[in-house]
């Protein structure tokens, strides 16, 4: 109606407690409140609402056609309050939810889909959709991931950006051959497999190949961590995975070299929008993402670690 102000919930309790007795001074003693107050309170709420709720007959009342109106959408709204809560207490208890993330096609994406895996068994009511993209900034600025995992993010003025931990990259073979380092410039001197161009790790590798002018010529390419961790154990030629991608599979019978001269490293930051409400199921994934890093002893940046944290509580 025109001209109409809010209507304030406890009137509208008032008004339900008074429907329900149709007894003013019965109805304000459930309430706890004198029968004048409760009066006036009603008469505050017609006169928001514009009619009559009540026809008084004598000490008897009456729900009017406005007033069973009104009756009808304060149940409603009643209804929807409770639903809020119980869906609320619910999310907090983390009963039911969902988690969208946005990773950078590769090792992200296994290490995000693993750690689903353990997530599950704690929390099976949750749903967690993952989107592998290029655009991980993108997903998070347009609501389609509640937070991103990439390489080489940067903060701006609606994006908060934390740093994970420092990624390493490592030569494997199946063999040992007695030396703790290799140079990049001698890493091409075998047959290598390699994930495809498009993987963030290869694209790693094509720039720091382009950067000193040498050519990368794998006999393999294949987007399976798996594939390729067979076909090196085959002796076919040696690949070049990050340490995430070599802590999470069985690798007990490869060997690993750290590549220096230079030495392939990688940030790898948590992407959030900054002020956004971050709901419980995502806090609690963070938490298991963090704990892993941490017990896989990764270069954490302890600092922007306890960042996070604070940002998730």
């Amino acid at each position: 109606m025109e001209g109409a102000r809010v209507i304030e919930l406890r009137h509208l309790e008032y008004f339900l407690m008074v429907s329900n007795e149709l007894h003013f001074t019965k109805a304000a003693e459930k309430l706890g409140i004198s029968q004048p107050t409760l009066s006036h309170q009603i008469k505050i709420l017609e006169n928001d609402i514009g009619y009559p709720l009540f026809n008084r007959i004598g000490k008897e009342i009456e729900l009017t056609k406005i007033g069973e109106i009104v009756r009808q959408e304060t149940l409603n709204i009643q209804g929807s309050l409770q639903s809020m809560s119980f869906q609320i207490k619910a999310m907090k208890e983390l009963e039911i939810g969902e988690i969208k993330i946005a990773v950078l096609p590769g090792e992200i994406t296994d290490l995000v889909s693993t750690l689903c895996i353990r997530f599950n068994q704690l929390h099976p009511n949750v749903k967690v959709f993952i989107e592998t993209t290029d655009q991980v900034e993108m997903a998070v600025l347009e609501n389609r991931a509640d937070f991103g995992i990439g390489f080489h993010l940067y903060p701006n003025d609606l994006l908060l950006v934390n740093k994970l931990y420092e990624e390493e990259f490592y030569l494997i073979s199946n063999r040992c051959d007695g030396e703790e380092k290799v140079s990049f410039s001698s890493v091409v001197d075998g047959p290598l497999i390699l994930f495809p161009n498009m993987h963030q790790c290869r694209k790693i590798l094509d720039n720091t190949s382009f950067d000193i002018g040498i050519q990368m010529d794998p006999v393999v390419e294949t987007s399976s961590i798996q594939s390729i961790l067979n076909l090196v154990r085959s002796g076919l030629g040696r690949s070049i995975v990050s340490r995430t991608l070599f802590e999470f599979y069985d690798t007990k019978d490869l060997f690993y070299q750290h590549i220096e001269k230079p030495m392939l490293t990688s940030d790898v930051s948590i992407v959030m929008k900054k002020n956004g409400f971050i709901n419980f199921a995502v806090r609690q994934y963070i938490k298991l993402l963090v704990s892993e890093i941490e017990k896989l002893h990764f270069r954490t940046d302890q600092a922007a670690i306890y960042s996070l944290h604070r940002s998730i509580l």
